[in-house]
């Protein structure tokens, strides 16, 4: 049996404490991240805001091996004094190691206020949107307005058509792009488009030379052989799976590891390559 510790001050009822197994399989909603309304003119559709994402990752504990209690970490100056709280102000960076000192309060004041709308300004084609400028997707449930909401839901349905406009979220204003999803309507926040690279800025892009035509041959084979409907469910956390695998051995008095593939030999060159793969394939 693998050793299992009881963290002190994180200890749980009896009747909330819940396996790994169970953990999973219970369908836990996400609680409400944001509650307002949109708004386009004089019609006002209150709703309510989810994460419609849950993060899957495996996350660990840091713990002192000899004692196994909790490892927690302290602020220090580089003068090597531990700082409290109180004692921290903020550096804007205006280069060259310089900094412009500013209070946290100051910085709280700046934020834009946190509002309880989402007015909408245009509606555009979802469909036209590049993909690379969204973040985070919102759930938006009606919130004692069905009759609006489900107009709406109806009418982004059949027209393939999203609103966009801005949000305050997390004291951050973002531009938001509410669209129809699976029977419900959704917000994404998106990113500034000072936020995404642009590829062209780098000469590597610029100056990649034209593929040789039997290359582009052999590659345009293999992405047809491989071509097919996409199929998320297929793919799978398999670092997580391999994780909880060993901490279900180590419970059981098995101390197992996954075999790792072995590595397969490398092609000469990118010819040899493409050749080999195409014909592996047939």
């Amino acid at each position: 049996m693998p050793e299992v510790v009881q963290l002190a001050g994180e200890k749980r009822e009896k009747t909330q404490e819940v396996s790994a197994a169970e953990a999973s399989s219970t369908t836990a909603f996400p609680r409400t991240s944001w509650s307002g309304s949109l708004s386009i003119g004089l019609v006002n559709i209150p709703v309510k805001a989810m994460l419609m994402t849950k993060d899957m990752r495996i996350s660990f504990r840091m713990l002192h091996r000899s004692c196994k209690t909790a490892i927690s970490f302290k602020r220090f100056c580089q003068e090597g004094e531990e700082v409290s709280l109180a004692d921290i102000v903020y550096g804007y960076p205006l280069g060259n190691n310089r900094y412009a000192v500013l209070e946290k309060k100051e910085i709280e004041e700046a934020r834009p206020e946190s509002k309880s709308s989402i007015s909408l300004d245009r509606f555009v084609n979802f469909f036209e949107i590049d993909p690379h400028y969204f973040e985070k997707t919102y759930l938006l449930l009606p919130d004692r307005s069905e009759e609006a909401y489900s107009l709406m839901r109806e009418v982004m349905e059949k027209t393939a058509k999203a609103a966009i406009g801005r949000i305050t979220f997390h004291t951050r204003e973002r531009p938001v792009l509410v669209h129809y999803y699976r029977q419900a309507l959704v917000a994404t926040t998106m990113r500034y488009p000072e936020e995404v690279l642009d590829p062209q800025d780098y000469q590597a892009i610029r100056d990649l030379p034209r593929p040789q035509e039997k290359e582009l041959e052999l590659a345009l084979q293999i992405v047809n052989s491989l071509s097919g409907e996409l199929d998320l469910s297929a793919y799978h956390d398999r670092y997580k799976e391999r994780i909880e695998g060993l901490v279900r051995s180590k419970m059981e008095g098995i101390v197992s590891f996954p075999e790792k593939k072995k590595s397969r030999s490398s092609a000469k060159s990118l010819m040899e390559a493409l050749r080999l793969t195409a014909e592996s394939l047939k």
